[in-house]
């Protein structure tokens, strides 16, 4: 029992030693060949490399300076009314060990960007093992207050969330509650999911700001990389993840520029007509590059401007392309009697986008826009196989609860109906064409069954005498009660 007691009374005297900080290592000369040196702090040491470009950087199309005539453009992407300040606004990617946004997950570099004066600083923050990373998240942690918009691809739902997870494992407060996210992925995604074969950062660079990487390591590399670095201890080895880190900073300030203008209504997609060859494109569509812009992404443009708030713009845009589809269509079909591209757009570009467009008119109430591209598709395509009805269905019953023209409402259904018999003959039916086979055959025969009623003797006395009574009949006042008279 003494024995116990002296233990206990041991271990009361005893306090837990403060843990010191890991040592500083010495700034070798080992990262100097990547651009980098050690950064040494009170909270311990990590490597940064700092990159800066000059008011006349160029990256792709666009020059770095041009953000600040149209950063203003960028608070649509929030609710709030929030001023939008370039020297406010934080460019922002990982590198990380994986793809989940658990604890295991731990960013070993991450790239910052923000402008300064004229300048557009690059800072990558590295960290050489784990007791670095409480160095490297402070100096973020001091630097935060400077800004009220984090810039990211992805970011939102991966880079941020992953960074938070890392101050609260190494207890350090991370306040963000007034830091706004403009993850340019969503945009992106909007413009050019159907238009490009991916929507990841450098093919969006590639297609659309006209930058290309040469060599560049892919993100998906990087954490093999930096796990080589740890066994071999040789910088050299992450050379290709800073670059490519650095890469896309830089992307993300030219697709702010992007988006900037087209907020703004800077027509960058521009399509010239031409009297003689009709519409054609200033840059060479297969190449990708330039102001070349396909005519389903002309239609999405114009939904996602309209979606940020910029509905005279969007206007704008839908009518070019409503124009612009007219004029296609019409001289394709005048030409060859089949929907053939004129050289500027391809053959489902024009198909798609026609069905597209005719689609958002009809939501919108624009019932003549609507019907005049249905027709347009219909002319084109009068002499194809293909199995597409919706235009055929979308008069018949335009005309018919619209215009009360029946006649011409079972013209249309009859053609659709004819369309889908001789496609039956070319190919096997299934079950979803024997739907649409059914459907059909009862809106045909509901429409000849009121035709017949509409056309018949009896009902034109009746309607003639339904006509005069309706004259004839006097106006009957509503009677004026006390209490409607108070109220």
């Amino acid at each position: 029992m003494s024995g116990l007691r002296e233990r206990l009374s041991r271990l009361r005297g005893t306090e837990a030693a403060p843990a010191a900080p890991p040592p500083a290592p010495e700034a070798g000369g080992e990262w100097a060949q990547l651009g980098a040196h050690v950064e040494t702090s009170p909270a311990g040491s990590f490597v940064m490399r700092r990159r800066t470009y000059g008011a006349d950087s160029v990256h792709g199309k666009y020059r770095l300076s041009e953000l600040a005539e149209h950063v203003q453009q960028l608070s649509c992407f929030h609710d709030r009314d929030a001023v939008v300040r370039i020297e406010e606004l934080l460019f922002f990617d990982t590198e990380t060990t994986g793809l989940g946004v658990g604890a295991g997950n731990v960013p070993f570099l991450v790239g910052i960007g923000y402008y300064s004066g004229e300048l557009f600083i690059i800072e990558q923050l590295l960290i050489r093992n784990p007791a670095e990373e409480h160095a490297m998240l402070a100096y973020l942690q001091a630097l935060l207050p400077r800004f009220t918009h984090i810039v990211s691809y992805n970011g939102r739902t991966f880079d941020w969330p992953i960074l938070k997870n890392r101050y609260v494992l190494n207890r350090l407060k991370l306040d963000d509650s007034e830091l706004l996210q403009l993850d340019l992925l969503y945009p992106s995604r909007s413009l050019w999911r159907n238009s490009l074969p991916s929507c990841r950062l450098s093919k969006v660079e590639e297609s659309r700001l006209g930058f290309e990487r040469v060599d560049d390591v892919p993100g998906s590399m990087a954490p093999t990389l930096y796990f080589q670095y740890l066994a071999e201890k040789d910088p050299s080895v992450l050379q290709g993840v800073f670059v490519h880190n650095e890469h896309d900073i830089v992307t993300l300030a030219a697709l702010s520029i992007h988006f900037g203008k087209l907020l703004g209504g800077s027509d960058c997609m521009e399509v010239n007509a031409d009297k003689d060859s009709g519409i054609s494109l200033d840059s060479d569509p297969e190449s990708g590059m330039g102001d070349y812009i396909d005519l389903e992404e002309r239609y999405r443009t114009g939904l996602w401007l309209e979606k940020m708030g910029r509905s005279a713009l969007a206007e704008q845009v839908l009518d070019k392309l409503f124009a612009i589809l007219l004029h296609e269509a019409h001289s394709s079909a005048s030409q060859t009697g089949t929907m053939q591209p004129s050289g500027a757009f391809t053959h489902s570009d024009q198909e798609s986008t026609l069905l597209l467009l005719a689609s958002f008119y009809k939501k919108k109430g624009k019932y003549p826009r609507s019907v005049e591209l249905w027709k347009r598709w219909i002319e084109a395509k009068h002499a194809s196989i293909a199995l597409q009805l919706e235009p055929y269905l979308e008069l018949a019953m335009y005309y018919e609860h619209r215009e009360k023209n029946v006649r011409q409402a079972l013209f249309y259904a009859e053609e659709a109906w004819a369309k889908l018999w001789r496609r039956r003959s070319l190919q096997r039916s299934d079950s979803k064409h024997a739907e649409a086979e059914e459907a059909l055959e009862r809106r045909i025969r509901r429409l000849k069954e009121k035709l017949q009623k509409m056309e018949s003797p009896e009902s034109r006395l009746n309607l003639s005498k339904t006509s005069q009574a309706k004259a004839a009949k006097p106006r009957r006042l509503k009677p004026v009660y006390v209490s409607e008279g108070l109220i």
